[in-house]
């Protein structure tokens, strides 16, 4: 009975990953973008204690190929106890479009990277707004590159990150970003937004405005997806998915397992807010991972197992094939085997890690469940 059920499980999983390769195949409208009536943007960035990253993520934004008088970058320094608004005000004397904006307090209650985007996004004067984070690298098209996606009735987009490589460890974490966001852009194509990524995200303020901000949504401890789901909830606002190497961004990796640990677990519980279609397209997952994994105690056959591996193998190297090619990142592939064997363990405990995993703590700050935070350390 084991045995057909893994058989079963694997191709209900197999036919779900093929449903979302087919999803990525259907590229999204792009509309052409008039060099000579570019709208204002303004770039936001939380930082918190980023010293060591927030030089390049900047200087990559005052490179992007875009109007420096249509541009303007705001960076947030959330309470930083490092050099993090030094290394800011040293870029300002070469960048007059760059401003830093202290966060000394709190509005509206809010807490977190939620009240330093808040509160940035309330100075921006750019019609549009576009998001990424301290340890981020954006590419020179990326506002244009992203702007393609916005007609009249786009609100909000959300890109692709992948993850500098360059150890077994990284590879790994690039590969787990490309398919988990891959699939929620697929999912998105196909159905309604479950998940996204803020370090790649760009929405009109007009949109933003309509909800009243992050100022009127409770606290999540994904904000970013907090935002895209207020803006589409609206009805009147559409959506778009970039899976486009114009708007490709890179992120650093986490350094340590116990990182990683914190990273997913925040993640996972943020998933909790995808709702029904969320964790109906979790749950196939979990379910053939959960399996897999007990497949030495239970399994009959040794065929079956290989037909399972072989399966998810064949399913999962497609879809991520088809998501590197776009991006000119084949070469990732080389890490599939230790993905597979890390993402087939990683799936299982998620939901161990977020019910039973303690606090989330991100950020130097601890995260108890999916409204309440406490700050470590105040200053």
């Amino acid at each position: 009975m084991f045995d057909l059920i893994l058989i079963a499980s694997a191709i209900y999983y197999g036919i779900e990953i093929i449903l979302f390769l087919i999803a990525l195949t259907k590229d999204e409208k792009k509309n052409p973008v008039d060099d000579k009536n570019l709208p204002n943007v303004s770039v936001v960035v939380a930082a918190r204690n980023e010293e060591e990253n927030i030089e390049r993520c900047v200087k990559s934004i005052v490179e992007v190929d875009y109007p420096k008088d249509k541009l303007e970058i705001i960076v947030a320094n959330d309470g930083s106890t490092d050099r993090t608004a030094e290394i800011v005000q040293n870029l300002q004397k070469d960048s007059p479009n760059l401003k830093l904006l202290n966060i000394e307090t709190s509005i509206n209650n809010l807490k977190g990277k939620a009240n330093a985007l808040a509160q940035a996004i309330d100075k921006a004067s750019g019609e549009f707004i576009f998001m990424t984070d301290a340890d981020c690298m954006v590419p020179k098209n990326w506002i244009k590159g992203m702007l393609k996606y916005f007609d009249d009735r786009t609100g909000v987009a959300s890109g692709i990150t992948i993850i500098e490589h360059g150890k077994i460890f990284y590879g790994m974490q690039s590969l787990d970003w490309a398919f988990l966001l891959g699939v929620a852009a697929s999912v998105g194509k196909l159905f309604k937004p479950v998940a996204c990524i803020g370090n790649n995200m760009a929405f009109r303020k007009k949109a933003y405005a309509e909800f009243g901000g992050y100022q009127n949504l409770k606290f999540s401890i994904t904000e970013d997806f907090a935002l895209f789901k207020a803006i589409v909830q609206n009805k009147k606002w559409n959506y778009a998915f970039p899976v486009d190497i114009e708007t490709l961004v890179i992120s650093k990796p986490v350094k340590t397992w116990k990182e990683l640990y914190h990273q997913k677990k925040r993640w996972g519980t943020g998933g909790l807010d995808t709702g029904p279609l969320g964790i109906a397209v979790m749950a196939g997952g979990y379910i053939f991972h959960l399996l897999l994994l007990l497949s030495p105690l239970f399994v009959k056959n040794l065929s079956t197992l290989l037909f399972a591996l072989l399966l998810k193998f064949l399913v999962d190297g497609s879809f991520l094939f088809k998501i590197l090619k776009r991006f000119k990142k084949i070469h990732l592939l080389k890490y599939l085997p230790f993905f597979e064997l890390y993402y087939i363990v990683y799936v299982v405990a998620l939901p161990f890690m977020v019910f039973l995993g303690g606090k989330t703590i991100w950020k130097e700050r601890q995260y108890k469940g999916l409204r309440h935070l406490k700050v470590i350390d105040p200053s």
